[in-house]
């Protein structure tokens, strides 16, 4: 998140673009694994990781970037998760159980904290692993 609010605030305005490049791979990533299971997305999330890593042109900003960007892309600001959320709730579990970087797992757990997603039934019976 450093490195994010450096650059915005240094006007690197190729983080717009970087965000809309990141959505789009997210929403193909999404639309492809529409009917796969927790698991699958989990083993998929880890070959994932350089795709982001290589969007945000930096290993550490895609680690950071990578679960926020994620959620942001299931969630609409207006009218909530939709019917996003259940999907939303499975990739709690997806990131915890993935082969992604400890910084990448860590990030998805805020993520989760931030959109209220911890307070979800299924994300209560969920553990978070490290």
């Amino acid at each position: 998140m450093h490195e994010l609010l450096e650059r915005l605030g240094r006007g690197d305005t190729r983080i717009l673009e970087m965000c809309g490049r990141v959505h789009k791979a997210w929403t193909d990533f999404f639309t492809e694994l529409e009917t796969a299971d927790t698991g699958t997305i989990s083993a998929r999330l880890g070959f994932f990781q350089p795709t982001v890593e290589k969007i945000f042109e930096s290993k550490t900003l895609g680690q950071t970037m990578m679960a926020w960007t994620a959620f942001a892309a299931l969630y609409d600001t207006k009218s909530g998760w939709g019917s996003n959320q259940g999907r939303a709730r499975e990739l709690i579990a997806a990131f915890a159980s993935s082969n992604c970087s400890a910084e990448v797992k860590e990030e998805a757990r805020a993520a989760a904290i931030s959109y209220e997603l911890d307070r979800s039934p299924v994300a209560a019976k969920q553990e978070f692993r490290r």
